[in-house]
């Protein structure tokens, strides 16, 4: 219950004008936050069980969007508390306003790649967009009210070269659950801008010294969390979704090729979580590999 308490006087202070200077920073008010999100989502989610969903296997997509939201929550407590945005990069969360404008977008306008499960009918589309509000708000931060705590030169990697590719390779490699050529190409497109999203955001980690915070930390987890509900969907609907498609190669290919991006974005995660794993059960902070022995 201390902690509980600790949370609470923690959230009324960093949303009032009482917040704490840079460099301080209460730590343990900080941990009892991020709890309490994790307890008000878990909430939610139990309550999306009770009331908007008629319990399909199709949910854990939904589940996996309240994973991410999640994460975004989290990363916005952290900059509103510590007044900075030090280890986040601009790009990868420019590559996520991107990815949720157009999966929105998608999913909106049609329901070809949507839960089966009543979630799909909008509670799966508004987390995406509570999503992109936290996206968006961050991306300010960083730009506009904490730009002097962003590391910059850290931030190196073209994002140009990733946005061209996830357009070329949506128009050209796309499934047609949708019925309509534009929107199952929109949706690829989103597609693949998800898979290079989190790419900068590791490459800035490491270019920093592989040293993350706690916070940071638990984003990273969090998005990893999303993109294992989200691969274990398309597994189990991708012989269902392609059985009618026998014979078609194109569709056949692209159905594969959903399948390949989700193990992608499963393989950027996985040596973050393994040292993030490492660290837990050290009780130390997670440390990525350095720089050096990434360049390429």
């Amino acid at each position: 219950m201390a902690s509980l308490a600790n949370g609470i006087d923690f959230l009324a202070n960093i949303f009032s004008s009482s917040n704490p200077k840079l460099g301080s920073v209460d730590h343990s008010g900080l941990e009892a936050t991020i709890l309490i999100c994790y307890a008000l989502f878990g909430a939610c989610w139990m309550l999306t069980l009770g009331i908007f969903s008629d319990s399909d296997f199709s949910l854990v997509i939904t589940a996996g969007a309240f994973f991410q939201c999640l994460g975004f929550t989290l990363l916005c407590m952290k900059v509103r508390a510590t007044k900075s945005v030090e280890g986040i990069s601009a790009k990868s969360l420019t590559l996520f306003v991107l990815y949720y404008i157009t999966r929105i977008f998608a999913t909106s306008m049609k329901n070809g790649y949507v839960p089966v499960d009543a979630t799909g009918d909008y509670v799966y589309q508004l987390t995406d967009v509570a999503s992109l509000v936290c996206v968006l708000h961050l991306l300010f931060c960083v730009h506009k009210t904490h730009v002097h705590s962003y590391q910059e030169e850290a931030d190196s990697l073209p994002i140009k070269p990733l946005i061209t590719i996830s357009v070329v390779l949506g128009t050209f490699v796309h499934g047609n659950f949708n019925q309509c050529e534009f929107f199952d190409t929109v949706w690829a497109t989103s597609l693949n801008l998800e898979t290079f999203a989190m790419v900068p955001q590791l490459w800035m980690m490491a270019k920093v010294g592989g040293k993350v915070d706690n916070s940071t930390a638990h984003f990273v987890m969090c998005t990893v969390m999303s993109s294992v509900c989200r691969f274990v969907f398309w597994w189990y609907a991708f012989p269902e979704l392609y059985e009618d498609e026998e014979g078609n190669f194109a569709a056949e290919i692209a159905g594969y090729y959903v399948i390949f991006a989700h193990i992608a974005q499963l393989l950027l995660g996985a040596d973050f979580m393994f040292y993030y794993a490492q660290a837990w059960l050290g009780g130390t902070s997670v440390v990525l590999p350095a720089a050096g022995e990434i360049e390429m």
